[in-house]
């Protein structure tokens, strides 16, 4: 019923930064995790939401100089795609 788990690529250098909102792969991967990995119906699409807009939020930054890791960009298209799956299975009854 669930979209197969994918392991996302690692940025190699990629900081850890003190601020909330997401700045480096793993903060995104880490919410990414969470919905995919979701169980109770009932929090899957907070945690949808959450992963979707940490990975926009790490796409924009991608899309500014010096950002440009194509590797990390691929990982963002293939996790919003299924996350979209997750979106249109969770609304089933």
């Amino acid at each position: 019923m669930f979209a197969p788990i994918t392991r996302m690529p690692r940025v190699q250098g990629a900081k850890t930064l003190n601020s909330s909102k997401c700045r480096t792969s793993q903060d995104w991967e880490k919410l990414y995790r969470a919905a995919v990995l979701e169980s109770d119906r009932s929090k899957l699409l907070q945690r949808i939401e959450a992963a979707e807009a940490a990975i926009l939020e790490r796409s924009r930054r991608l899309s500014k100089p010096p950002g440009s890791n194509r590797k990390e960009q691929d990982a963002i298209t293939r996790a919003l795609h299924i996350l979209s799956l997750l979106r249109v299975g969770g609304q089933e009854p």
